[in-house]
């Protein structure tokens, strides 16, 4: 039989530093094999560092890794171990048989025939695991983005992994798909394997895990079971003092004139669809994928045009904003520092008579804004590549908040964040719908809709149905919409 104690993880003394900026202060941790583990801390935290160094992606500047009882510089290399990490490793065009067998030494009857028989029927063994009903022949492309985390899973799970460590693989998936990929990891972990899984998700860590580990400012600051947990605790250890996004001021706004109309729009297989947003009121829109969802909000934007019908503005020169749904792919650029990507939607702010850019104002408003934001690090010249996934969405809402639009348009604004970002995040939605801004908030995410929307309607079958004012729903039937 197994010896228990050969998966048992340990890291001991664990530093990390990036010049002078030392992320990682001495983590130290052990996970023992079975055990179900929360990751959770603030953006910035130091826990993208820590998995990057267990996967070997960086170097630790000093500390052990031992996976029972042997000392490794990484779990990269280890059979033993998987990560599940958003971008899952898969290709869409490939049958999920083929993705089980991309990477893995082939299965042959002799010389060079291989034998497929096997390796349909271990992928068929394997996503029975994950309770995957379907086809190995399957392409992958044909399911949803949950069965695609679960397919990932099962192929793990298929290459002997006794230890996996989920990093963010469900913070875009949907509710429903999540909760089944959540089922599939709480299965595997009473099957015997390890599960680490680091998450900005409250429910997920109280539903599932048997510990939680939380991370601030680059120490291993609380290890705690999770029976007894709830809500409350989980944020004031993250936060370090009792809050909670729910317990900021009303959400309510005075709805004021008309800023801009879809009328009678259609779009691909969206339509019509007729939305009014008011200067001072916030709209929330939500909607499974494929939906349309994400369409509408890019054709308030004017990023999409409408194939009929039309979009109105209330004046000329009316200005927008988008804060997109993938921040990485489609709103910063790695290479450019914080001030360059913030400065991209306002270079005509800057410009002198003879259209020569003024650097001194252009810095003043980036740090201001940044300052407002409390981006970390504090120095604007910080490249965007090595920002943490909340600090990250701050400087896309920093771009858009210095164009000081008429209309902004929040493609899930809170995705990946945690606790104290996303109330951060509340906060400055009503602050500009305050000030006077029409504001459209297209979210999966029921706690979006339920903290700063005033009126939300679902996208469904192309159509967007009524708009009903959040103060009559209940939080059920607004999980429901998502």
């Amino acid at each position: 039989m197994q010896d228990p104690g050969s998966h048992t993880l340990e890291v001991d003394g664990l530093r990390k530093s990036f010049g002078s900026n030392e992320v990682l202060k001495g983590i130290n941790l052990t996970i023992r094999s079975g055990e179900f583990i929360g990751l959770m801390g603030p953006n910035g935290a130091g826990k993208s560092t820590l998995i990057k160094i267990l996967a070997g992606v960086y170097q630790a500047s000093s500390g052990q890794i031992r996976l029972g009882g042997r000392t490794l510089t990484s779990l990269g290399d280890t059979e033993d171990v998987a990560f599940i990490h958003q971008d899952l490793g898969l290709v869409d065009a490939l049958t999920i048989a083929e993705n089980f067998a991309l990477g893995n030494p082939p299965q042959r009857l002799f010389g060079p025939i291989l034998n497929k028989r096997a390796e349909r029927t271990s992928a068929a063994r394997a996503l029975g695991l994950v309770g995957l009903d379907l086809s190995v022949d399957t392409l992958l492309s044909d399911l949803t983005p949950g069965q695609k985390t679960l397919v990932a899973v099962a192929r793990a799970m298929d290459r002997g992994a006794r230890i996996l460590i989920v990093d963010e693989a469900t913070s875009t998936l949907p509710p429903r798909d999540a909760q089944g990929v959540i089922l599939s990891l709480a299965a595997a972990a009473a099957a015997g394997a390890t599960v680490v899984m680091v998450t900005h998700k409250l429910s997920e860590i109280l539903e599932a895990t048997s510990r939680v580990l939380v991370i601030l400012d680059g120490e291993m600051v609380r290890d705690a079971p999770t029976h007894g947990l709830d809500r409350a605790a989980l944020v004031e250890m993250l936060m370090q003092h009792e809050s909670d996004p729910h317990n900021l001021d009303d959400a309510s706004h005075q709805t004021r004139d008309p800023v801009l109309e879809l009328r009678g729009v259609h779009f691909e297989d969206l339509g019509p669809i007729d939305l009014t947003l008011n200067a001072g009121e916030v709209i929330g829109i939500s909607g499974l994928p494929g939906s349309g969802l994400h369409d509408i909000a890019l054709l308030v934007n004017g990023t999409l045009k409408p194939h009929k019908g039309e979009v109105v503005e209330s004046r000329p020169r009316l200005t927008r904003a988008l804060v997109p749904p993938h921040r990485e792919s489609q709103g910063g650029f790695g290479e450019l520092s914080i001030r360059e990507n913030m400065a991209l939607s306002a270079l005509g702010r800057w410009r002198r008579l003879s259209r020569v850019l003024k650097p001194r104002r252009e810095e003043l408003d980036c740090a201001r804004v940044a300052s407002e934001l409390s981006i970390k690090p504090a120095s604007i010249d910080t490249t965007f590549d090595i920002l943490s996934g909340g600090n990250k969405q701050k400087v896309i809402f920093g771009r858009a908040l210095l164009l000081n639009p008429d209309v902004f348009v929040l493609c899930e604004p809170t995705r990946g964040v945690d606790v104290g970002t996303r109330s951060e995040i509340y906060r400055l939605i009503r602050e500009l719908a305050r000030g006077g801004a029409a504001v459209l908030v297209a979210s999966s995410d029921a706690e979006d809709l339920f903290s700063v929307c005033d009126r939300v309607a679902l996208v469904a079958d192309g159509r967007l149905q009524q708009l009903r004012p959040v103060s009559e729903l209940s939080t059920s039937e607004l999980e429901l919409m998502v």
